[in-house]
């Protein structure tokens, strides 16, 4: 496994030694552009573009040292959108240009290095087959010109997934990983609870999302973002032993569900309500769990006003709501596309057009599934659909093992974050019954995590082996 600080050079002889490390070298690079920097204000002609360049140099160069810091980058950004926020970023197409730098980044590091890469993990395996189906879906697309910039994006998380598998390559960075993705989320979390507060009466109207942009702005995508994350504040907070950082994931998870609750969102609700009984379900202090259920639930009650609750209940009568009747006509009309074309569907990301061209009906001209699988389904038709299917049952499979392994070897990180990613497969796949998601991110992170684990713990039994 690839070490943080990689010996680039070493000498050695008699009683004199000297090693140049990538922390050093580092060092010593960052003196060199300060004072290249320098001299370039004094001569040359648009000495603004200097602090750009020193930056982007900067940034090149801590990616090259310590790639694993780009992982961390894209998450951030992704979740955050500070495009979004700053509109002068999105020309920049930020993550896009960060994915590039990584994969150069990266390239560069494995041919000085000579470090074991993995392109044949079956997870992989899985994924670039599902990328095949999207590619021979693009001809006879409903509108090719659209699914060829869907599969570009979709590229990214192709990337990202091969990347974190490569440089997430220690249980220290897998943490820190971690640390940052609870951070961020309970950031946004915390921001959708203030605005559902400073709303008051009118907040289950206004439905509060995400910041920014993307696939978080929309309520109930943002909902389903938070019931991912969920889990694994709670299988971190049932295996950590230190009380501090017990109460911050306790802090965490509380944030989470209450996140959720602010968002107004139906399927989110419906979404929280199965995870929190799979959570007591598996948890082996059931009379605790299903105390702490009924605590929840009370103080939900309290927080949400008769509106959301209003709202909720509008899931029984869904016969009589205009938005669940489009999103049941919206189903029925990807069956008919799955129907047409069952082998490579209408085109990867290409279902709005079909609806608006050939089979809208109630919803509208153009309409989302509000489903993962008939979304897949009609998009990618059978292939496509089996691959993503696929995918779920390889990292439901694989925890599930990891889940007895590591119940045998006491390792209580590992066994907490395979509980954690079953349980947010359980979020997602429940989730993704009322959304479009299928071209998001969350089910290809929990791919890229499940494939780490397996690789730590694989590592991690041959040093036991070997002491």
């Amino acid at each position: 496994m690839d070490q943080s600080k990689d010996r680039f050079l070493s000498r050695r002889g008699g009683n004199v030694s000297w090693i140049i490390t990538s922390e050093r070298l580092w060092y010593l690079l960052l003196v060199f552009i300060s004072i290249i920097s320098g001299l370039l204000l004094l001569i040359v002609p648009r000495p603004e573009i200097v602090p750009a360049l020193a930056t982007a140099l900067i940034v090149g160069l801590t990616f090259f040292f310590y790639p694993y810091l780009g992982i961390l980058t894209y998450i951030i950004l992704s979740y955050m959108r500070f495009e979004d926020i700053m509109p002068a970023l999105g020309s920049l197409h930020v993550t896009r240009l960060l994915t590039i730098t990584l994969i150069v980044v990266w390239a560069i590091r494995a041919a000085i290095t000579k470090s074991k890469l993995y392109f044949e993990e079956k997870g992989l395996l899985l994924l670039y087959l599902f990328y095949v189906v999207m590619i021979f879906s693009i001809p006879l697309s409903f509108w090719p010109s659209q699914s060829v910039n869907i599969f570009v994006e979709m590229l990214k998380m192709l990337v990202f997934t091969f990347l974190f598998i490569q440089l997430i390559d220690s249980q220290k960075k897998l943490k820190t990983f971690f640390w940052v993705f609870l951070i961020v989320n309970g950031f946004l979390a915390f921001n959708a609870i203030r605005d559902f507060l400073l709303l008051g009466q009118t907040a289950v109207l206004t439905r509060v999302g995400g910041s920014g942009g993307g696939y978080l702005e929309d309520a109930n995508d943002f909902a389903l973002a938070l019931n991912v994350a969920l889990p694994f504040s709670f299988y971190f907070f049932l295996s950590e032993r230190k009380k501090i950082l017990k109460f911050l994931f306790i802090l965490v998870f509380i944030l989470f569900t209450f996140g959720v609750i602010s968002t107004s969102s139906r399927g989110g609700f419906i979404t929280l309500v199965f995870l929190f009984f799979y959570l007591v379900l598996k948890n082996k202090q059931k009379l605790l769990g299903v105390f702490l259920l009924v605590l929840i639930f009370m103080l939900i009650f309290l927080f949400a006003p008769q509106d959301y609750w209003q709202r909720q209940m509008t899931i029984t009568t869904y016969q009589q709501d205009e938005s669940a009747m489009g999103r049941i006509d919206a189903w029925k009309a990807g069956l008919r596309m799955f129907a047409d074309r069952p082998l490579l569907g209408v085109g990867v990301g290409a279902y709005n057009v079909a609806y608006g061209v050939k089979y809208g009906g109630k919803a509208g001209p153009w309409f989302s599934t509000h489903n993962a699988y008939i979304q897949i389904g009609a998009d990618l038709g059978f292939f496509g659909i089996l691959a993503y299917l696929a995918l779920m049952y390889l990292i439901w499979r694989e925890n599930t093992r990891l889940i007895k392994l590591n119940q045998r070897t006491g390792d209580n990180f590992f066994l907490a974050l395979s509980q954690s990613l079953k349980a947010a497969l359980i979020a997602y796949s429940v989730g993704s019954l009322f959304l479009s998601v299928g071209y998001y991110p969350h089910l290809y992170l929990l791919l890229s995590i499940t494939m780490v684990l397996k690789i730590l713990k694989k590592h991690d039994l041959i040093d036991k082996g070997n002491q």
